[in-house]
C-alpha cells in the first residue's frame, strides 16, 4: 500500500465544481403556486380526510366571547423546526398549522441547540462506540452499522488503527470501508452516526456550518464511491418535487482527470468529489451543505435546513469499493442570538405566503430539565457558562423566568413528568409520580411560571388523567396557572395523526402577540385534541355574569351562577363541570379533589345553543373547570379554572386575573 502522507485540500464550491452546475432544471414554481393553490390545499385535506376551514380572523362566524369583542383563535404553542433536533422545517410547519386551520403557529425551538452548547467538533475514529468528545464536546457517539442493495459476503467495516490521516492530532484511529456487490443495483455498507447518547450532538441547522474530514482510496476501483450523507428537512411538495425529507451525497470518487459535480434528483443533492486513489494519499474534503442546497434546490430557504442524520458509507455499483475516513470536523459560525435573529427572518418570508397562519416567535430554554418556554416580550438565547444541573433551577427562577415577565412576556413550564414517548406506566405508579411530582412544584411554585402545559394524552408514561390532576393540585391551592395543550412536534408532517395532538385556543382580541399574551395571562383559553375538538371548538365559564374563565372573584354569597359554553362537542360526547375546594392543602393534600357537579350532553346543550346555566354552592371556597369527552368516555378538551372564593389568597390574585 505504501505509507501514508498528506496529498491535497478539497474544498468543495463554485470554482472547485466548475462552470455551470448539472442542478435541476424542473420549472421554479413559486411556494405559493406550489403550495397555496386550490388544489394543492385539497389534496392535502384529502389525505387528512376533511377540508381546512380556517375562518378569516374577524370573520361573523368565529365563535365569540362576551360583548363579542374576544374571539376564538387557535394555537399550536410548541412547536420545534429545523433548529432542534428532528426533521421538521420552519416551512412544513406553517403548512401543517394552515392545512389544520390553526391560527397561531408559536416556534418554540430549543436555545442550547441554536447555541451549539456541548456539541461535538471533533471525531477521531478510535473506537465506534466509546470514543468521546474533548472537554466540552459530550460524551459519546455509536456508530451503527447498516447496510442495502446486494452486499456480498467479506465487505466489512471496522477501526483500524493504521493507516490514519497524518493531519489527525490523536493518531491510531480511522473508519475502514470494504463492500463489494453481488448484482445489479447499489450495494451499500456503512454507519449512521448515533449521537442520542451525547444528547444529539450534531443536530442542529445546517446554516454556516461546514464539514470536513479526511480521506483515502484504495487503488483499482472505479464503479462506486465513498459517501457521505446528510439526511436533512422535511419540506413540502414544492416545483414539481414531492413532500419529502431532502439528503445530500457527497461522493467520494477516484479521480481520472474529470471535474466534479453537482446535480439534484428530485429531494436528493448528488456531489461528486472526484480524489487521488492511490492507497496512500489522503485528501480533506470540506463540504458547506447550505452552499450546495441553495444551488440544488433554489426554490426552497436554503436556511431551513438541519443536520439531522449523518451516515459514513461505501457504495459499490459493480465490484470491489475500499478506503477510509478520518478526523471529521465540525465548524459552525453562528451563535444562538444570530440564529433566532436568522429565524425571525425566515418567519417573515414565509408569513407573506402563508397568509391564512399568524407566527410567533417563541423559545425553549431547556440545556438541562426542566424545560421552558417564553411567549412574548424581550426574548434572547441565553448563556450558560458556568451552569450545571446543579444551579440550573435557580438560573431559570432568578434569572430566565424575571427577565421575560419583566419585559411584557410568559414562562411555561413544559411536559412536568418528563418528555420521553415510552410506554404508560402502572396506574400505581403513575399516582406515585403524580404526588412527588407535586410536592417538588408546590414548593418552588413552579419557578414563577404562568402556564403549565397539561394536555398531553401519554408523555414520559403518564396519562392525560394525571397531568389534569397535577393542573387541579394546584388549582385547588389557588397557584394560578393557565393550562395549554401542545404537541411537542418537531417532525411537521401530520399534526392531526399525533397521538398528542393537542392546541390551545384563546378568547382574545387578535392573534397580535400582546393580545394572545394577554389571553394566557388572564386563562381566558381553552385547550383539546387537535382531531377531537380542534379550530372551531370552544370552551367557556363565566361566573355571575361578570366573572370570566381564568378568573378569581372574592364573594360572601353561598350560591353562584355558573354560565358554561360548549361548541363542537363530539358526536356522542359530553360536556362535564367539575368543582374543587380551595382548600390550601398544600404538601399534605397532593391529590386532585374535583368532583363533576353537573354533565350535559352534546345534543341536549346543542339544543340549547350550547349554553346552560347552573347554580354552585360557594359556601366553601372553590374553583370549577369543564372537560369535554367523547362518545367513549375519554378526555378530548379541558377549560380553564374560574376561582369563586370568598378571601383574598395568601399570595394575592395576579392582576389580569382579578375582576
Amino acid at each position: 500500500m505504501g505509507d501514508s502522507h498528506p496529498g491535497t485540500t478539497l474544498i468543495v464550491g463554485r470554482d472547485y465544481l466548475g462552470g455551470p452546475m448539472c442542478d435541476d432544471h424542473s420549472p421554479v414554481f413559486s411556494r405559493r403556486q406550489v403550495l397555496h393553490s386550490a388544489g394543492a390545499l385539497a389534496a392535502a385535506a384529502a389525505v387528512l380526510g376533511r377540508l381546512p376551514r380556517r375562518l378569516a380572523p374577524r370573520s361573523p362566524a368565529r365563535p365569540a366571547a362576551l360583548d363579542g369583542s374576544l374571539l376564538a383563535y387557535s394555537m399550536a404553542m410548541h412547536i420545534h423546526s429545523s433548529f432542534s433536533e428532528q426533521s421538521g422545517s420552519v416551512d412544513s410547519q406553517f403548512f401543517q398549522a394552515a392545512t389544520n386551520a390553526v391560527d397561531v403557529l408559536w416556534l418554540t425551538d430549543h436555545d442550547h441547540r441554536m447555541d451549539g452548547v456541548n456539541y461535538r467538533n471533533t471525531v477521531h475514529f478510535t473506537s465506534l462506540t466509546s470514543e468521546k468528545g474533548a472537554p466540552g464536546q459530550g460524551g459519546r457517539w455509536v456508530w451503527q452499522e447498516r447496510e442495502s442493495g446486494p452486499v456480498a459476503a467479506g465487505s466489512a467495516g471496522q477501526i483500524v488503527t493504521t493507516p490514519c490521516s497524518p493531519n489527525d492530532p490523536v493518531p491510531g484511529g480511522a473508519l475502514s470501508l470494504t463492500v463489494r456487490s453481488t448484482g445489479a443495483g447499489t450495494a451499500k455498507l456503512g454507519f449512521f452516526a448515533n449521537c442520542q447518547p451525547a444528547g444529539w450532538n450534531y443536530r442542529d441547522n445546517l446554516t454556516g456550518q461546514s464539514l470536513s474530514f479526511d480521506v483515502m482510496l484504495e487503488p483499482g476501483w472505479v464503479k462506486g464511491y465513498l459517501e457521505l450523507l446528510i439526511d436533512t428537512s422535511y419540506h413540502e411538495a414544492s416545483a414539481g418535487r414531492p413532500a419529502g425529507l431532502y439528503s445530500l451525497s457527497y461522493r467520494i470518487v477516484p479521480a481520472k482527470g474529470q471535474p466534479g459535480t453537482r446535480t439534484a434528483s428530485g429531494n436528493q443533492g448528488i456531489i461528486t468529489l472526484p480524489v487521488t486513489a492511490d492507497g496512500a494519499t489522503w485528501t480533506t474534503v470540506t463540504v458547506t451543505p447550505s452552499d450546495d442546497i441553495a444551488a440544488l434546490w433554489p426554490d426552497l430557504d436554503y436556511r431551513d435546513f438541519a443536520l439531522w442524520e449523518l451516515y459514513l458509507n461505501a457504495a459499490s455499483t459493480g465490484g470491489h469499493v475500499a478506503g477510509y475516513f478520518d478526523y471529521l470536523n465540525f465548524y459552525r459560525t453562528l451563535s444562538g442570538g444570530e440564529f433566532f435573529s436568522q429565524q425571525t427572518d425566515m418567519i417573515s418570508a414565509l408569513s407573506a405566503e402563508y397568509a391564512a397562519v399568524t407566527a410567533q416567535q417563541g423559545l425553549e430554554v431547556s440545556r438541562f430539565l426542566p424545560h421552558l418556554n417564553c411567549f412574548g416580550g424581550t426574548i434572547t438565547v441565553p448563556g450558560y457558562q458556568g451552569l450545571s444541573a446543579s444551579n440550573y433551577s435557580a438560573f431559570l427562577a432568578g434569572s430566565v423566568v424575571p427577565g421575560i415577565h419583566s419585559s411584557g412576556g410568559l414562562v411555561s413550564y413544559n411536559h412536568p413528568f418528563g418528555y420521553s414517548d415510552i410506554p404508560a406506566y402502572p396506574q400505581a405508579t403513575q399516582d406515585q409520580m403524580l404526588t412527588h411530582t407535586a410536592g417538588a412544584l408546590l414548593v418552588d411554585q413552579l419557578l414563577g411560571c404562568d402556564l403549565l402545559e397539561v394536555g398531553y394524552n401519554l408523555r414520559q408514561g403518564i396519562d392525560l388523567a394525571h397531568d389534569l390532576s397535577l393542573w387541579d393540585i394546584f388549582s385547588r391551592n389557588a397557584v394560578f396557572l393557565t393550562g395549554n395543550g401542545t404537541s411537542d412536534d418537531h417532525f411537521g408532517t401530520d399534526w392531526l395523526g399525533l397521538s398528542n395532538n393537542w392546541i390551545t385556543s384563546a378568547w382574545a382580541a387578535s392573534t397580535g402577540t400582546a393580545d394572545l399574551v394577554a389571553a394566557l395571562a388572564a386563562g381566558q383559553a381553552w385547550c383539546g385534541s387537535l382531531s377531537e375538538f380542534g379550530p372551531g371548538a370552544s370552551l367557556n365559564l363565566v361566573v355571575d355574569g361578570t366573572c370570566p374563565m381564568g378568573s378569581a372573584s372574592l364573594s360572601s354569597l353561598p350560591q353562584r351562577q355558573l354560565a358554561v359554553t360548549a361548541t363542537g362537542i363530539p358526536a356522542g360526547g359530553s360536556l362535564l363541570v367539575l368543582q374543587g375546594a380551595v382548600d390550601y392543602a398544600g404538601t399534605a393534600g397532593l391529590a386532585d379533589n374535583t368532583q363533576v357537579i353537573a354533565t350535559y350532553s352534546g345534543t341536549e346543550l346543542a339544543g340549547d345553543g350550547g349554553v346552560a346555566t347552573l347554580a354552585v354552592d360557594t359556601s366553601g371556597e372553590s374553583f370549577a373547570v369543564l372537560r369535554v369527552t367523547d362518545a367513549s368516555g375519554a378526555t378530548v378538551a379541558t377549560s380553564n379554572p374560574v376561582w369563586m372564593l370568598q378571601n383574598t389568597p395568601p399570595n394575592g390574585i395576579p392582576a389580569p386575573r382579578q375582576t
